[in-house]
């Protein structure tokens, strides 16, 4: 299609230079006459024409890519959410009384997080902290300032003993499992943002809104909490990009080792 264009529009401009040397007079002007134009004309219009069908073919195929591509992603998900709950159970279980014994409040951690379309949603966690942690870290100024500047704290006075091993080897995000399952979360995507982090991502917030936030990601794999906030923000959106179901593969693999590893978990 490129090359029959290509062509078209050679012939065109042959034409127009054939034509105006024969109407050119000696000394003065070029200028292309009727004849010219008749012939020219047309074979523009049938350039942009190919062109456009061209670009629309395009599309199209995009299209069709981006419907397998969401369709293979759900499936995927869906299938192996449901069988690691399966596997995990007997572990789902442990951690849930252990969280019981080890500290009052509930068992589960309810966040509201923006989804695709900036729904928000709640998305689950096993407790870390002690209870009623976030009125903890509003009422402390400078805990306040570090989170909003790095999203994570690294020495975190709310977190309990428990806690921080759920944390060090990412057993406190086994529910968000129940967020897959629901359709809310996928395995790879951007990170969750959270109610009030969304006037921290400005203009850029419109293309989070196109995906569904994951659990793991490409900035998981590379350093996790030991990354910093900005350079997560440009992994996402990196993210956002390229997705494919290979990245989306071998991000999962490589996830494994990073979360055995405690690679930059705190």
């Amino acid at each position: 299609m490129v090359r029959r264009v290509s062509v078209l529009l050679i012939i065109a401009v042959g034409v127009m230079m054939v034509c105006s040397c024969a109407y050119a007079s000696p000394g003065g002007p070029v200028v292309v006459p009727e004849a010219s134009a008749c012939v020219l004309a047309p074979v523009g219009i049938a350039a942009i024409i190919a062109a456009e069908r061209h670009r629309r073919r395009a599309r199209t195929v995009r299209q069709q890519i981006s419907v397998f591509y969401l369709a293979a992603k759900r499936a995927i998900d869906f299938a192996l959410a449901s069988f690691v709950l399966l596997v995990t159970f007997p572990l789902f279980v442990g951690i849930a009384a252990v969280i019981r014994i080890d500290s009052p409040g509930p068992i589960l951690f309810r966040r509201r997080a923006m989804g695709k379309g900036g729904k928000l949603f709640d998305m689950y966690k096993f407790r870390s902290m002690v209870d009623g942690a976030e009125s903890i870290l509003e009422r402390d100024e400078q805990l306040k300032k570090e989170y909003y500047v790095t999203a994570k704290l690294k020495t975190d006075p709310r977190v309990t003993k428990l806690g921080r091993f759920l944390r060090k080897t990412s057993l406190d995000e086994l529910p968000q499992l129940i967020n897959i399952l629901l359709g809310n979360m996928t395995f790879v995507g951007p990170r969750p943002i959270a109610r009030d982090e969304v006037d921290l991502y400005g203009p850029a917030i419109e293309q989070f809104k196109t995906v569904t936030p994951g659990i793991t990601g490409i900035w998981q794999t590379c350093g996790r909490s030991e990354t910093s906030y900005a350079t997560r923000v440009e992994m996402d959106l990196q993210y956002i990009e390229k997705r494919c179901i290979l990245l989306d593969l071998w991000i999962i693999v490589s996830t494994v080792p990073a979360v055995l590893l405690k690679k930059g978990a705190f």
